[in-house]
This record gives C-alpha cells, structure tokens and sequence, in this order.
C-alpha cells in the first residue's frame, strides 16, 4: 500500500473506536464484540475508496471520515455473519479468532446489528452535517440500505450459499459478487461524491469504477484462497473448496486473466475526471498486487 493509500487507511483505524460506544458499558460484551470485529487489522479499502471519491470532488472535511467510517462498520457487520456456523464456519478472520469464536455466536450478532444500526445512524448524522444542495439525508441512507439489502450485499450471500454447483456459470457467479461485493463498494464511492455534492453524472462515472474494482477485489480473493496461506491472508484459506469460484470456473490464469481486464475497464471508467482521478487509479494498482 502506498503513502497516501495507508495515510487515508491509518486515519479510519484511529477513528474507528472513537464512533463506538466504550467497551465497558452495558451491555458490556456486545460493545466488547463491536470494537473487536471493526478493529481487526484490515485494508480499510471500502472507506479509503470513500473518502478518496470525496476529495476528488472537493471534500475534505472530518465528517466524510464518519461517512467512510460506516462504511469500514456494514463491512465488519458482513464480515461476522460471514464467519458464522450456519455460512461459511470460519475460524480465522484478520489474523485473530473469528468474532463468534472470541465471542460466542448470540453475542456475536447482536455485534453485528449493533455495527449495522450504527452505521446507518452515521450516514444520516453526517448527512445531516453536510448540508447539501443536490442530495438529502434520505437519499445517502437509502443508498447504503440499498446496496444491503436483498438486491445488494445479502442477496449476493443468499445466492452464494444456495446455488447449488450444477447451476453455476459465469453469469451467475459474477451477479454474486457484484451484489455480495461489488454493491458496497459501489456505496462507498457513491456516498463519496454525494458527500461533496457531486454531479449525477460524476456520480454515475464512480459508480462504474466501484463496481469493477469491487469484481476485481473479490476475483483476487478466490485467487489467495487458492494460492496463498492462512499467515498470509490472516484468514482461513481452502475454505472455497466446495464451491464454485472464478478459480474454479476458469483456472488461475484465466481469473487472473478477468480481474485484470476489469480493473482495466476501472480505469477506463475514469477517463472522463482526468488527472485528479490518479488516487483511484493508484487503488487499481493496489487491488492488483494484494496479496492478503
């Protein structure tokens, strides 16, 4: 990760505990869960992406660190329910025991409704703060509760854990990931460039970016699950194994193969904001050297 990229990064991780209730109040261990589930080390790529769309379009302010912070919170949420028993049973999650594994599994969903509600709670406090002229505080919440909902990030899991491996092709694998990943880094830079009062049209220019990366993101994830160890990652890998995945459906070369012909057409997208779209070029770049 560049400079700038881990500069944005390091300023959500220290924001981060400051937007949640103190560990020690009641109900004790769910604020414990919380604070434990979104301060896991991470790559903050969500909120970076939000606050890098802000600035592009001329917003600096400490408020959209709150809206890039919600963000970084739906993904933690994700994240836990992702890791339970009854999805994808995992042990390992940003190099520490997964959130029902430290927690318990009741204590841990009350975390992650507790992460969601606070998140939508941000995004209208920030909203609110922002005074904008071409959004409301409605549009930005529906925007963050559309790309949640059944026709965002849970429908994308619905699919991924019901299609059986019989029915899987490309079509219905990328429309997983598009949803299941794709949708919030799609709100993360939408909510960017509502945040600086942004054009629709400039709006509809990110959008396009944010769903490709967001592709890209989830191809190089199928590509560590395969390739890489669990230090690595700081996640259990060979998890995959009994699903279908992009790795699966066209071989390493050929998933390589896709996600640099997506964040090619990432980049592409951008051409109509010039140079002062560079920030989120240099996020294509990252997305393409990860390795966990």
């Amino acid at each position: 990760m560049t400079a700038g990229l881990a500069g944005l990064a390091a300023r959500v991780d220290r924001r981060l505990p400051e937007l949640l209730p103190h560990p020690a109040e009641r109900p004790a261990a769910v604020h414990e869960a919380m604070l434990y589930a979104l301060t896991g080390p991470g790559k903050r790529v969500r909120p970076v992406l939000t606050l890098m769309v802000a600035e592009l379009f001329g917003e600096r302010s400490a408020t959209v660190l709150d809206l890039a912070c919600s963000i970084e919170m739906v993904h933690a949420c994700s994240l836990i329910l992702d890791d339970l028993p009854s999805m994808d049973d995992a042990a390992l999650r940003r190099g520490r025991p997964t959130a029902h594994r430290a927690y318990g599994e009741a204590v841990a969903l009350l975390a992650s409704l507790g992460l969601l509600n606070r998140a939508y709670a941000l995004v209208a406090e920030a909203a609110h703060r922002l005074s904008l002229r071409r959004y409301t505080t409605e549009d930005m919440v529906h925007h963050l509760a559309a790309a949640i909902g059944s026709d965002g990030l849970i429908g994308g899991q619905a699919l991924d854990l019901l299609s059986r491996p019989e029915e899987m092709n490309l079509d219905l694998l990328e429309y997983i990931h598009s949803h299941k990943t794709g949708a919030l880094f799609m709100a993360a830079a939408e909510l960017g460039a509502m945040a600086a009062d942004a054009r629709r049209k400039d709006l509809e220019i990110v959008a396009r970016y944010a769903k490709n990366l967001g592709l890209a993101f989830q191809i190089a994830d199928d590509l560590l699950d395969v390739l890489a160890t669990a230090e690595e990652t700081g996640k259990d890998t060979g998890k995959d194994t009994k699903k279908v995945t992009f790795v699966k459906l066209l071989g390493v070369a050929g998933a390589q193969a896709l996600a640099e012909e997506l964040l090619g057409f990432a980049v592409t997208s951008l051409d109509p904001l010039g140079k002062k779209a560079d920030p989120l070029r240099e996020l294509v770049r990252f997305v393409s050297r990860r390795s966990r």
